[in-house]
C-alpha cells in the first residue's frame, strides 16, 4: 500500500538504508503466488530477495542466513514505514560491544523498533525449538529461554520513549493514522527521524481520544 507516493515497504527499505551500520538489506517473504507483488516491489528497490516458508519464518530467516551469510542480523518487520533509524545503530553497538546474542529497544512507539541478533544465536534457535510459535516468530525463542542466550534490551533516548503511540500497519485505521502523520512532516533528501513525527502523533493520539 502506498503512503504519500511511496510503497509502505520502500520506506521500511529506506530507513533502514540509512541507518548507520547496515550494509545490505533483504526482503524475506514467502514462495506464494499472492505475495509475488513483493518480489517485484522489493526488486525494484535493490533490495536482495529471498523466498522460503510461509508459517516457518524462522526456517525462511535461516535460509537466508545460509545464502547471505550475514555476521549480525537486523529484523524489522515491512509493516512498519517509520523505523527508528538511531535505534539501529544503538543496539548493534550494544549487541557487538558487549558480545551479546540479542538486543533490542524497549519503549520505543510500536512499530519503530528493530531487533539485532547474530548469525550464530538464530542457527542455535533455529536447531534448539520446534514449538509453532517459536518458527512462526523469529526471535520468541531466544527471548523466552534467557539462559541459553546472551540478551540485552536497553531503554529508548527518553525523548523517544512513547510506547502508547502505535506507527505499525495492520488495519486500515493504521494505514489512514500514519498516512496522515506521514503527510505532516515535510520529507526532504533522506528519511526524516523519528523524533520529528511524535509531536504530531501524540496530538493527534489525543484528537482521537476525545
Amino acid at each position: 500500500m502506498p503512503i504519500q507516493g511511496k510503497s509502505i515497504l520502500e520506506r521500511a527499505v529506506s530507513r533502514l538504508r540509512a541507518s548507520e551500520g547496515v550494509e545490505t538489506v533483504a526482503v524475506l517473504t514467502t514462495s506464494l503466488h499472492e505475495d509475488d507483488c513483493i518480489v517485484d516491489e522489493a526488486r525494484r528497490l535493490g533490495a536482495l530477495v529471498y523466498r522460503g516458508p510461509g508459517q516457518d519464518v524462522l526456517r525462511r530467516f535461516q535460509e537466508a542466513a545460509e545464502i547471505f551469510k550475514p555476521v549480525v542480523i537486523i529484523r524489522a518487520t515491512a509493516d512498519n514505514p517509520l523505523i527508528d533509524i538511531g535505534s539501529v545503530a544503538r543496539i548493534v553497538l550494544a549487541l557487538r560491544s558487549a558480545n551479546m546474542d540479542y538486543c533490542m529497544e524497549n519503549d520505543l512507539p510500536y512499530g519503530a523498533a528493530t531487533e539485532a541478533f547474530t548469525a550464530q544465536a538464530l542457527a542455535k534457535t533455529h536447531a534448539m525449538t520446534r514449538d509453532p510459535r517459536h518458527r512462526e516468530h523469529v526471535t520468541l525463542h531466544i527471548k523466552e529461554t534467557p539462559e541459553e542466550f546472551r540478551v540485552a534490551y536497553l531503554r529508548a533516548p527518553e525523548f523517544l520513549r512513547y510506547p502508547q503511540l502505535r506507527v505499525s500497519v495492520d488495519t486500515p485505521e493504521d494505514l489512514s493514522f500514519v498516512g496522515r502523520l506521514i503527510s505532516r512532516v515535510p520529507e526532504r533528501n533522506g528519511p526524516v527521524p523519528l523524533k520529528e513525527y511524535i509531536p504530531f502523533a501524540l496530538t493527534m493520539l489525543r484528537e482521537k481520544s476525545n
